[in-house]
């Protein structure tokens, strides 16, 4: 083999070898592109996912409690009540749902649990577009030792059909 076919064997070879790490380099690339989209779509998924621990916070002396409301009757609607404990011994309550309905949904705090819900302790303001706030006039730790749950009712014509429900932990003073 002549020196000049020699050098033309190797120089293919060489852009034969720098064109394969090349696309190996692009498959890796974009293997750990989707590997990184999965994992991001996994995440934001689970958030959504409720979950049965409340998370209690104090924050400059105030409480604040958010309790994740889990469907009920096949309903699919998931969602928060964060209640925070404000200088007045008044608590806001802050509902959001999720998908939220067409309709109104009544709200109330109940007594029982879940699985059991008894009478109404108080009203809350409509759920509407998914979501809600409303100040009741009494201390949260009062309120939460009632044995309180969020109860969401499906529309004001269905208020027997109940669409999702957390209970409240006891909060101490």
């Amino acid at each position: 083999m002549s020196i000049h076919r020699l050098k033309i064997v190797r120089a293919v070879n060489s852009r034969l070898l720098l064109a394969a790490l090349g696309f190996l380099a692009l498959a890796i690339f974009v293997g750990c592109s989707a590997e990184s989209d999965t994992t991001d779509e996994k995440a934001v998924d689970k958030q959504k996912e409720p979950t049965p621990t409340p998370i209690v916070t104090t924050e400059d002396g105030k409480t604040k409690v958010i309790i994740h409301l889990s469907p009920l009757e096949s309903s699919g609607q998931t969602g928060t009540a964060t209640f925070t404990a404000n200088e007045l011994s008044e608590t806001l309550i802050e509902i959001s749902v999720d998908p939220p309905f067409a309709e109104a949904q009544p709200i109330h705090l109940h007594s029982g649990t879940c699985a059991d819900i008894g009478p109404v302790l108080h009203a809350l303001q409509n759920v509407v577009r998914g979501s809600s706030t409303t100040v009741i006039a009494e201390p949260l730790h009062e309120i939460s030792t009632t044995g309180a749950i969020v109860n969401v009712h499906e529309s004001y014509l269905n208020a027997s059909n109940y669409t999702s429900c957390g209970k409240l932990p006891l909060v101490q003073p």
